[in-house]
């Protein structure tokens, strides 16, 4: 990596702490305002959407607040009991009722939405034009995951504890730690298992793998932050997230998994990640694949035992893959890179379909089949 990437990786960092600090400073304005008004955040909310409509049906307030009929019924009694709210008839249909906002409703808008939004647009006046439409389609970007994240958690059902399998069994992991910050475990014992297989079915946000020689239990891990279920039937191990992350929960919520080397293992993780980090040199795998997208993955391959498949799709930010040297492969690049290196040769940009391969991989019995679909920015297939 040299300086230019070394800045850029730092300053993408930099941008993702600001906006989580962004989410954070306003969150603790809400609660700020909230509590001198005597309000909770979800009464305030609902304020927020009163004052910009000026008044709304009790079901329109509830779809754009995303509550309940039942949970909006509460929500106005607080607010007219405290005389931020008002429900009365629609004059040009006396069978509706409307909520209309009050003074006090509008001097909480006015805190909120009127000097914030003069204060912040004095930062963006000091911009140019450039930087600004910069600005804009980043935000824009931003809001596609977050509406994207929504859409995908809506259209799933309730997430619970994963499904006991005929034969399988359920591990359990999401236990409360008492408040501490230690990580929650799990593992699995061995049990004469031939052959290991482990699935991420829904994403992660940080993930990282190694081989370890010396254990005797089939797998072990540890989790930072929210942790999944897990389900073990034979040598699969199913890891499934009970809820989505967000953009740059990565700092805080990770998996880590040490494999046994006592097997070979086909790995396979989707439904996205943030940062993938993984020495699998002491492990003989029969197919990795890596899908959804990522943002940063570092993958340090063994040698190859026969024709062993490599998978990453739904594009990636950077990606570099160590093998050992001497092993032959083939890299294939479809749906373009800006920055592709293959064994220290450096293409620069590529676009549509590239095809890369060592010297000795069509006569090579052990050898790597490696396809990155979806593009990605930064890919390096190196050797150690």
């Amino acid at each position: 990596m040299d300086d230019r990437d070394r800045e850029h990786e730092r300053l993408v960092d930099q941008v993702g702490v600001e906006l989580d600090q962004v989410r954070r400073s306003g969150d603790q304005l809400d609660e700020a305002v909230a509590l001198q008004f005597g309000l909770n955040r979800t009464d305030l909310r609902c304020l927020g959407i009163l004052y910009r409509h000026g008044r709304l049906t009790a079901g329109e307030l509830a779809e754009e607040s995303g509550l309940t009929p039942g949970a909006i019924t509460t929500v106005l009694d607080r607010l007219e009991r405290g005389g931020y709210a008002n429900r009365v008839p629609d004059p040009e249909d006396r069978r509706r009722v409307l909520v209309v906002s009050t003074a006090a409703t509008r001097e909480i808008g006015a805190r909120l939405q009127g000097e914030i939004e003069l204060a912040t647009r004095k930062v963006l006046e000091e911009r140019t034009a450039g930087e600004l439409a910069m600005i804009r389609d980043y935000l824009r970007g931003v809001r596609g995951v977050y509406e994207a994240q929504v859409a995908a958690l809506t259209a799933e059902a309730a997430p619970g504890a994963p499904a006991r399998e005929a034969g399988g069994l359920t591990v359990e992991v999401g236990l409360s730690l008492g408040g501490k910050k230690e990580p929650a475990t799990s593992s699995a014992p061995l049990d004469g298992v031939t052959a290991g297989r482990l699935e991420f079915t829904k994403g992660a946000a940080q993930i990282v793998l190694r081989g370890d020689p010396g254990l005797t239990d089939l797998y072990q891990a540890s989790f930072q932050g929210p942790v999944p279920g897990i389900t073990v039937d034979g040598g699969t191990v199913t890891v499934q997230q009970r809820r989505r992350f967000r953009p740059f929960d990565w700092r805080t919520q990770s998996a880590e998994f040490a494999l046994t080397a006592a097997v070979p293992w086909a790995i396979s993780l989707r439904g996205g990640l943030w940062k993938l980090s993984a020495d699998l040199s002491p492990l003989q795998i029969t197919s990795l694949e890596v899908g959804g997208g990522a943002s940063d993955i570092e993958i340090t391959l063994p040698a190859p035992a026969g024709s062993v498949p490599v998978r990453i799709s739904g594009g990636a930010s950077k990606v570099v893959l160590r093998r050992p040297k001497g092993t032959e492969a083939r890299a294939e690049v479809s749906g373009g890179a800006s920055q592709l290196v293959f064994d220290g040769q450096r293409l620069g940009a590529v676009g549509g379909r590239t095809v890369l391969a060592s010297s000795g991989f069509a006569d090579a019995e052990d050898r790597y089949e490696i396809r990155f679909a979806g593009g990605a920015s930064k890919v390096t297939v190196t050797t150690v």
